[in-house]
């Protein structure tokens, strides 16, 4: 077989119906971008503070102000890159060209928003810290993030093929996470040789240049998903009228807007995400105050976060598993919620009844309520995950219902809840904070402790049963779902 022939060979392997397989190397490669995507965001949740703060010298203020600023602009570009995305028809393909895009975006970006000039508290050192950061996230990551998220979409119909997608992308997701917790300011030591700001950028530098390789062979990988090997759009990408053979006119925003709220399983997932980013903003935050003030037990926070991600990233894995238990994508994501929040209120009660002092005890490695708390992570680690089976799903069904691709507007709108959903809930952690009368490096009342505790633990279990009731009116089954796509292979 010559070259021209294997080539044709790859195309022609690729399969789009209801029961299609995608291959173990392609779904790797799809976790692996996941990695591209969330890496930079894990390393400015834990160090970009204290970047701005000890290395460049910029207020508190300042810096939280430039970092809030930053996610609010990124989410309204998470709107408008859905929007491209159902609009344009580039020659690299729908969403692998807004992947090429943002390539060299990303990596210029990132290392300008670590860039450390010799007087860090001139003007243009402020400069450059606003233009990385805020076009960063509103511009090179938003280019990767909806174009990457659509590919999952177009690759796998088969929800199991998709679930094992997402499970895999929850794993590389949350080992870098670890990796980045445990390593990521040893390498900057390493890297700077006792000078902060030269190692910050040789780190930056290395590690953008890690996710931009598996961002590379992403491109790579999903030209036979996107083209034929003429180079030409496959069918179902370019919105064909089956009644006219004619590509369909583009759709307004405004349409946008109007289908999205009649594309009932759409409106339910992306709903329910936001409230699942509100709920674990608060209960990711939350972590530490209470292991600082309510067991005071402080030298166990990196320890407990490390297990209880550990056991996510079996869970993450697991969520194949589980839609198979329960036979059916949502009622599994209903039933790990449901089962999620009843742990971590079976967590709370304990504490309650043992009390605060024999608490902070069974805390410690190896005890009960720390094991517990680590098997509550398990849970966790397949609830992050689960939009990624169902808002496939919502594509779905609304190519079946309005006959044509909504696949960008959809992941952009998803965008938008994960942005905000995550800022209000830090906001909401402050604001309660505040609200039970927390103040730190102070000795405080019993009451106030116990509100913290039900802040940390209580409400966010309570926001997860309330988005299990909000995701059981979704409407959509498996058996559904295959139905509508089978249906809309034969409209192709």
């Amino acid at each position: 077989m010559n070259t021209t022939d294997r080539r044709q060979a790859k195309f022609d392997a690729v399969r789009f119906d209801a029961d299609a397989k995608v291959r173990l190397r392609d779904k790797w490669c799809m976790g692996l971008v996941a990695v591209s995507t969330n890496g930079p965001w894990v390393i400015f949740s834990y160090f970009l503070m204290y970047f701005y703060t000890d290395i460049l010298g910029m207020a508190g203020t300042v810096a939280g102000s430039l970092m809030a600023f930053a996610r609010v602009f990124d989410a309204i570009t998470d709107l408008i890159m859905g929007w491209a995305i159902d609009h344009f028809n580039l020659k690299w393909g729908k969403y692998r060209s807004w992947v090429l895009f943002s390539i060299p975006t990303q990596f210029v970006l990132f290392i300008m928003i670590f860039i450390a000039l010799p007087d860090t508290t001139s003007v243009a050192q402020k400069v450059i810290a606003y233009i990385g950061y805020g076009c960063f996230g509103a511009i090179g990551s938003t280019l990767c993030f909806i174009p990457t998220n659509c590919q999952v979409t177009n690759m796998a119909k088969s929800q199991t093929e998709r679930a094992s997608i997402a499970g895999i992308r929850g794993v590389a997701k949350n080992v870098n996470k670890l990796f980045i917790v445990a390593c990521y300011l040893p390498i900057v030591t390493f890297f700077g040789g006792g000078n902060e700001k030269l190692g910050f950028l040789i780190s930056a530098i290395v590690f953008e240049g890690v996710y931009i390789s598996f961002v590379i062979w992403d491109f790579v990988m999903s030209k036979k998903y996107e083209l034929n090997a003429d180079g030409t759009y496959r069918t179902h990408l370019r919105n064909i009228d089956v009644s006219t053979g004619k590509e369909i006119e583009k759709i307004s925003f405004l349409q946008q807007i109007k289908e999205l709220v009649r594309n009932r399983p759409a409106m339910v997932v992306v709903v329910a995400t936001f409230i699942l980013y509100i709920l674990d903003g608060v209960r990711s935050g939350a972590t530490v105050y209470l292991y600082n003030n309510y067991f005071e037990r402080p030298e166990l926070a990196s320890i407990g976060l490390f297990f209880n991600a550990g056991c996510a990233i079996l869970g993450s894995l697991c969520i194949k598993w589980l839609i198979k238990f329960f036979k059916d994508s949502n009622r599994a994501y209903i039933a790990t919620m449901i089962i999620d929040a009843v742990m971590y209120l079976v967590w709370f009660g304990l504490i309650l009844v043992i009390g605060r002092e024999r608490s902070g005890e069974l805390m410690g490695v190896g005890q009960p309520l720390f094991i517990l708390y680590a098997l509550c992570g398990f849970l966790q680690g397949a609830h992050l995950v689960f939009p990624d089976v169902m808002l496939p799903m919502a594509v779905d069904y609304g190519q079946w219902k309005f006959g044509h691709n909504q696949a960008g507007f959809i992941f952009s709108c998803y965008g938008f809840c994960l942005t905000i959903g995550g800022a209000l809930g830090s906001a909401l952690l402050g604001i309660l904070l505040d609200a039970i009368g927390y103040v730190a490096d102070t000795v405080m009342a019993e009451s106030v402790l116990r509100n913290l505790l039900i802040v940390g633990v209580a409400l966010p279990a309570i926001l997860t049963l309330v988005q299990a009731v909000v995701q059981a009116f979704m409407g959509l089954n498996d058996k559904t779902h295959d139905q509508y796509v089978k249906e809309v292979a034969a409209r192709e």
